[in-house]
């Protein structure tokens, strides 16, 4: 499946797609928090590349129960002393509003399962997306034209009011009604043609440019959209 490059310089980049792996995906990528959707919107990460990714990617873990005080002992003994000693460096300096916050969060963090470790290579996963891509337009094409045969099909039958319904904006003589009768008249061509009643569109359209061939402005919007 041919990848369509991510930039200009993509395909000098091939070899290195086909070799750099995933980095490790984090447990709960496939269910987004409402501020997680908000900033991929922000940055305009690809949806679907976001949906392969997270494939891989375990539930997100129950939020847990308060720690007692022998866990939080034990995940912080368990913590780098690199980052320990920031941590006091930190708490030492000044009151930081959140800083025990980002520490329990942290201390949470080490307590939770590890995540699925990355397997698959940049180009597989952008394959991936595009295959994902090229399914998620095929499928909304089709609902579109699904939705379209209904509507085509209720207009062919409802053809007679709807030839009425135009007559009577053109009685009207009004630009506006011209315009609203075109507009009905165009749909029930497709929806004609679509039921296999084009041949009987096309002569009673005849009958009626015949009617008002000395109306210019209708004529004019008729021909304009194809209804000759």
């Amino acid at each position: 499946m041919a990848r369509r490059p991510l930039c200009p310089e993509a395909e000098d980049d091939e070899e290195e797609y086909q070799s750099s792996l995933e980095p490790p995906v984090p447990a709960g990528l496939g269910e987004l928090t409402a501020p997680q959707s908000a900033l991929a919107d922000f940055l305009r990460v690809d949806t679907d590349l976001l949906a392969v990714a997270a494939q891989s990617s375990t539930a997100a873990p129950e939020p847990a129960a308060r720690l007692a005080r022998k866990e939080l002992a034990r995940l912080v003994s368990a913590l780098p002393d690199e980052e320990k000693d920031a941590l006091l460096v930190r708490l030492a300096l000044g009151p930081e509003p959140h800083l025990r916050s980002e520490l329990v969060h942290r201390l949470r963090e080490t307590s939770a399962p590890a995540t699925t470790p990355g397997r698959r290579t940049a180009a597989r996963l952008l394959d991936a997306a595009h295959t994902r891509r090229a399914e998620r337009h095929g499928h909304a094409e089709r609902d579109w034209l699904r939705a379209r045969a209904t509507r085509l099909t209720a207009l062919a039958a409802e053809s007679d009011v709807i030839w009425n319904q135009a007559e009577a904006h053109i009685a009207s003589k009004r630009t506006s009604a011209y315009d609203a009768a075109v507009a009905l008249l165009r749909d029930l061509r497709d929806a004609c043609a679509h039921a296999g009643h084009g041949v009987d569109f096309q002569q009673r359209l005849g009958l009626l440019r015949d009617t008002y061939r000395s109306r210019p402005g209708l004529i004019h919007r008729l021909d304009s959209h194809g209804l000759r």
